[in-house]
């Protein structure tokens, strides 16, 4: 039955079951059954901050892998000498650290304010000073892992406060393109 009623065209027996359910006395579930659903619902609706920053790592680890296609300067670029190096290395060496940081930590938050659940964003937002940063030391790491020759100073520093700002940024701006097309919908 695809038809919708009104409540005077209500067939007469489901109008009977609807005052029966209405008119029954509640039933308390057990506590401990009522304790366990409160605390999955607590649980789905407030991630760990740990969890967050392991989907935000593997978010970061594609994305920023795929950034670094647009760096000839990790000689794995199909863009041999052109990329965003030669646009950033016009402000110099310190502007293109920062470029270079913004750019490849800001493409990370940017999808991840698009694939993280609404309530991981909440989470990665409050705990962002943190999280954001962390990712960058934790990609500096890599870089050296990986045997990226990099020279601790200034450079690395600028690199560091792109790459925190960009994420910082980017992740506001995903979580406000985010909340402007969730209003439409």
């Amino acid at each position: 039955m695809n038809k919708n009623f009104s409540p005077k065209e209500m067939p007469k027996e489901w109008a009977d079951d609807y005052k029966t359910f209405v008119s029954t006395n509640e039933i308390q579930p057990p506590i401990h059954l009522y304790n366990k659903i409160l605390e999955r619902v607590h649980s789905d609706l407030n991630p760990p901050p740990w969890i967050v920053f392991s989907r935000l790592s593997l978010i970061h680890t594609v994305v920023g892998t795929i950034t670094l296609l647009f760096c000839p300067q990790f000689g794995f670029s199909p863009l041999s000498d052109w990329g965003l190096m030669n646009v950033f290395m016009q402000f110099g060496e310190v502007g293109c650290m920062l470029g270079c940081g913004a750019v490849y930590s800001g493409s990370s938050a940017l999808a991840a304010s698009f694939l993280l659940k609404q309530e991981e964003m909440r989470v990665l937002r409050r705990t962002e000073a943190l999280q954001i940063p962390l990712l960058g030391l934790l990609s500096i790491g890599a870089f050296l892992c990986f045997g990226a020759s990099i020279v601790f100073g200034m450079t690395i520093i600028a690199w560091l406060f792109g790459s925190i700002l960009g994420g910082m940024a980017t992740l506001e701006l995903g979580w406000w393109i985010r909340s402007k097309f969730q209003a439409i919908n």
